[in-house]
């Protein structure tokens, strides 16, 4: 069940336009590292909303070497 949808942003909270298919947070975080690295950028914040509501539900902290 799709139950999140995603939004990558930078570390001021300013979205990158990444599209992150609805879904799983384990889904979005690979996605998320997968342009990250294509893109060159070494830290985001991976924000995941409910879709029913649409609140903020969590913020994931992504970092790649």
């Amino acid at each position: 069940m799709r139950r999140y949808w995603f939004k990558l942003t930078d570390e001021h909270y300013n979205d990158l336009g990444v599209f992150i298919p609805d879904g799983s947070k384990a889904a979005a975080v690979k996605k998320a590292k997968q342009w990250m690295k294509d893109n060159g950028v070494k830290k985001a914040l991976l924000v995941a909303n409910s879709l029913r509501t649409d609140n903020l539900l969590d913020v994931i902290d992504i970092e790649i070497n």
